[in-house]
């Protein structure tokens, strides 16, 4: 009877296996793949990332058999965003990267193309690339605002952009700025569910909380601080850990050392299930300081120890995050320049076509006279030859600045004294255009221009001029208070564009 049973079981089980399998096969899988989409947004509010992960890729490879770019730029987003929560700044830089080539959908998604562009600016921001932060925040805001109907999700992406502009003006230290932000986002916010935009609105907070931190207003700032934290009651969010470090800084100022060490403790409990080394390194920092007031240097000296390694490991990659991200910039930028290059010869192409045929018809017109025609073909020969010629000086010229650019790049690597002069002669535009900038500029802060306008970094002038790193990175603060340049701005992007604008 017990084995009847199981078997009729069994039975029933492979039916009920099969019925689904061919059911399956009957399902559009582009439903599936959308069904999977709102799954994995329900996931990645919920803080769940390694299912975030596993349903991103399950979302890309079902998309790529069925060519859905829909299915494949979410599933390559959520894949960049998991890398995002990570730190692995590099890999969601790529990712973001490819959710952002289906253009032919992302014209149809407008919310979801400003995530992306969103997205992207916070990589740069955590790699302290601000100038290439801000353009794509702005992008983000020029997406939603191109839309005739903003959704609940346009205004949290858009309160957000506000919030994280806000912070970059806050690292580059202006006030005026960063409060004017956070007045934009406060007032997007209030429109909005609290429910659905607890995260927003807590960090909203937080960046009221620093700024009047930072004015030196005591009770607005731990209103804002403990206003945040009411918003993250029971949930986990680096903007909670930032805010209860925001009320150890504040206790810890008022030299209210017992306070200040149960807020930073608590920030430290949230580590566990959480993992941002940037946050992490500055409460080391804190706590050290803390005990260094209390008069405890062992404890001082652990809690230095711990934010010394924890700061170096962060500094050494991200500095290898961020020449990847700045290389992959200069990438584009070339492959942009090769385009609009292609385009100015395609369009030479066309126009010489066009003279050929005007020609060729003159030559027809001037077939009746032999005199004409005689005429009409030396022309037509001389213009071919002249155009040989030119080639063939092009070709020259192109071999000529090749090998120059090679002459320069060794020189500099070999700290030669005739560096600069060769890279005058290479650049004749350099020198003038930099002096038009400040006039006071010296011959030794002009070659250390050149050397960041050929592309090397601040590691790599130190080696080959045989100074150390802390050097050059005076030099580089020095110079570009000298040219006026704003901290968001990248030296060298911006070196390019002056130098070889016309």
């Amino acid at each position: 009877m017990k084995i009847s049973h199981c078997y009729s079981i069994r039975y029933i089980l492979i039916l009920a296996f099969w019925s689904c399998f061919f059911h399956a096969q009957k399902t559009n899988p582009k439903l599936e793949i959308d069904r999977l989409i709102k799954s994995t947004e329900q996931l990645s509010i919920a803080g769940k990332s390694d299912k975030v992960f596993a349903f991103s890729k399950k979302i890309i490879q079902l998309s790529q058999h069925s060519q859905y770019e829909k299915g494949l730029s979410y599933g390559y987003f959520f894949m960049a965003s998991y890398y995002y929560d990570h730190a692995k700044f590099k890999l969601s830089i790529d990712n973001a990267k490819e959710a952002q080539k289906y253009s032919d959908y992302l014209q149809t998604d407008k919310t979801h193309a400003a995530n992306i562009s969103s997205l992207l600016a916070g990589n740069y921001l955590l790699l302290e690339l601000y100038s290439l932060s801000f353009r794509n925040y702005r992008k983000t805001l020029e997406i939603l605002n191109s839309k005739k109907q903003k959704t609940s999700t346009d205004l949290l992406t858009e309160s957000a952009a506000y919030s994280n502009l806000s912070y970059i003006y806050e690292n580059i230290n202006k006030q005026d700025s960063m409060y004017y932000y956070l007045l934009k986002e406060k007032v997007i916010l209030k429109n909005i569910d609290q429910n659905g935009a607890y995260i927003q609105k807590g960090c909203s907070c937080l960046g009221f909380g620093n700024y009047h931190l930072k004015q030196n207003k005591i009770d607005s700032a731990q209103y804002y601080y403990n206003r945040s934290l009411q918003f993250f009651d029971g949930k986990q969010h680096p903007c909670k850990i930032e805010s209860l470090i925001g009320l150890g800084n504040l206790y810890a100022s008022q030299k209210n050392y017992a306070k200040a060490q149960k807020f930073y403790d608590d920030a430290l409990a949230s580590f566990n299930q959480n993992n941002f080394p940037d946050i992490l390194s500055e409460l080391y920092k804190k706590i050290a300081e803390l005990k260094v007031s209390q008069g405890i240097p062992s404890e001082a000296k652990y809690f230095q120890d711990l934010y010394l390694k924890t700061n170096n490991d962060l500094d050494e990659r991200m500095k290898k995050e961020r020449d990847f991200a700045l290389n992959q910039v200069m990438k584009e930028e070339k492959i942009k320049h090769a385009e609009e290059v292609k385009n100015n010869q395609r369009m030479t192409l066309i126009i010489v076509s066009f003279l050929i045929i005007i020609t060729s018809f003159i030559i027809y017109l001037l077939k009746k006279s032999k005199y004409k025609t005689q005429k009409t073909i030396e022309i037509a020969e001389k213009l071919i030859r002249e155009k040989e010629l030119q080639e063939q000086e092009a070709h020259k010229l192109k071999q000529q600045l090749n090998e120059a650019f090679d002459e320069v790049i060794q020189l500099a690597k070999d700290n030669n004294p005739s560096f600069y002069t060769r890279f005058q002669e290479v650049y004749p535009k350099f020198q003038s255009k930099m002096l038009q900038l400040n006039e006071s500029l010296k011959p030794s802060e002009l070659t250390f221009a050149a050397y960041i306008y050929l592309g090397f970094t601040t590691k790599e002038i130190a080696d080959y001029t045989f100074k150390a790193v802390k050097t050059i990175e005076n030099n580089r603060y020095n110079f570009r208070k000298k040219i006026n340049l704003s901290p968001e701005k990248d030296l060298q992007i911006w070196l390019r564009n002056h130098i070889d604008s016309e």
